[in-house]
């Protein structure tokens, strides 16, 4: 049985790394691209289970990478997280607006991540440290 694959587009490389790890704890293979042309260029090569989208990142910024990927995308039921630092009732109703399944306000705690990323992708169990 194959992982389940998530796109993680986030322009902090060392925050990136970090989720990055802690989903392949839990059973993820996690691809990582640091802005929206690196995002569309995996995007376009393979088909995630899910996207976690960061909003502010240089040249452009996740919001208009997410209409992109809605209105280009054939696979319409394709989920798209946004997880920014960018969390006012405002910038949740905009990400909603452009499409996105759901927000994740930054910062998150690990059982957060796993209970968003779960409603849309297996985990296997945490391991307890």
């Amino acid at each position: 049985m194959s992982k389940p694959v998530i796109l993680l587009v986030d322009d902090e490389k060392s925050y990136a790394k970090v989720i990055k790890e802690a989903l392949e704890i839990n059973g993820v293979e996690v691809l990582l691209a640091h802005n929206a042309m690196d995002a569309l260029n995996l995007f376009q090569q393979v088909t995630p289970d899910l996207i976690l989208l960061d909003v502010m990142m240089p040249e452009v910024d996740g919001l208009s990478l997410l209409r992109w990927i809605r209105e280009h995308s054939e696979n319409e039921s394709l989920p798209i997280h946004v997880v920014s630092a960018k969390a006012q009732s405002d910038d949740r109703k905009a990400a909603i607006a452009a499409g996105a399944n759901g927000f994740l306000a930054k910062p998150f705690t690990v059982q957060e991540m796993r209970d968003v990323i779960g409603q849309y992708v297996p985990l296997s169990p945490s391991s307890t440290s």
